[in-house]
């Protein structure tokens, strides 16, 4: 499925959820930061298929200052793969396979 497909059938709350967490990051970006999530040393981390990787970027993002709003997001629109607000959203069986 494509990018506009998904946000074509995105909820109204999952829609605000993410134009939330988007401003979040754009206030971030005009201090100058940025979440470790958008650091391309280790953005890859989020969104790895090794579990010991999406666990170290769980860890990570303590202390992030969008942590609130991407959890949100996530649980919005039921975000089923990768870290989202300090939680692995990957599936236990795919983490499994991953780890065999």
């Amino acid at each position: 499925m494509t990018t506009a497909a998904k946000l074509a059938q995105r909820s109204p709350e999952g829609t605000a959820a993410h134009d939330q967490l988007a401003r979040a990051l754009v206030a971030l970006a005009a201090q100058g930061e940025r979440p470790r999530c958008g650091d391309s040393a280790t953005h890859r981390l989020w969104t790895s298929d090794s579990p010991e990787d999406r666990q170290l970027a769980a860890t990570w993002c303590n202390g992030c200052l969008v942590l609130t709003e991407c959890g949100t997001a996530a649980e919005a629109t039921g975000e089923r793969f990768g870290v989202w607000g300090g939680v692995d959203r990957s599936p236990r069986q795919q983490q499994r396979r991953t780890a065999a």
